[in-house]
């Protein structure tokens, strides 16, 4: 299958730019707090966030021996429930201390544009070796980009929900 770059590059601008518009609409006094029991605070999705999108794991990669996309219909799946519940990796979680708005939005503005930009200048097609997604295996660049375009939109929904408490 032939790179749908323009989808993809469409995509994820429009997921980044909603997760940052979710995240902007908390006041700074509020970023910190937990909005229920045993939630993150807005910040610490945040943080999450910058630590899931920094990049993919592509450290060491190795030229494609599949299609390009064909770990996205196991991938999909995981993401379309948005009210099922996942375990962070613990390299991913955030720790407890605050932080401030204008930082997370510094980091998540260059994150965005650190992905955007592996999009139009790097080769989607090599598999990166660095991380082995559970029960699926090593992904393409592609597809780490459209993992963390479809992360980018649960964690989103829970900004939105945060906020609706």
């Amino acid at each position: 299958m032939p790179l749908q770059t323009d989808q993809l590059l469409k995509a994820l601008t429009t997921s980044f730019d909603e997760f940052v518009t979710a995240f902007s609409s908390f006041e700074e006094d509020v970023i910190n707090d937990k909005p229920f029991a045993n939630s993150w605070t807005p910040a610490q999705v945040a943080i999450h966030i910058i630590k899931a999108t920094d990049g993919v794991p592509d450290h060491i990669t190795k030229p494609l021996d599949r299609e390009v996309d064909s770990c996205l219909p196991q991938i999909r799946p995981w993401w379309e429930d948005l009210n099922q519940k996942f375990t962070s990796p613990e390299q991913l979680r955030p720790a407890e201390e605050p932080h401030s708005k204008k930082e997370l939005l510094s980091e998540l503005q260059r994150v965005r544009e650190k992905d955007l930009g592996m999009i139009l200048h790097q080769d989607l097609t090599l598999i990166c070796l660095d991380f082995e997604l559970p029960g699926i295996g090593y992904l393409t660049r592609y597809e780490w980009l459209w993992f963390i375009q479809m992360h980018l939109n649960r964690h989103t929904f829970q900004l939105r929900s945060m906020k609706r408490n």
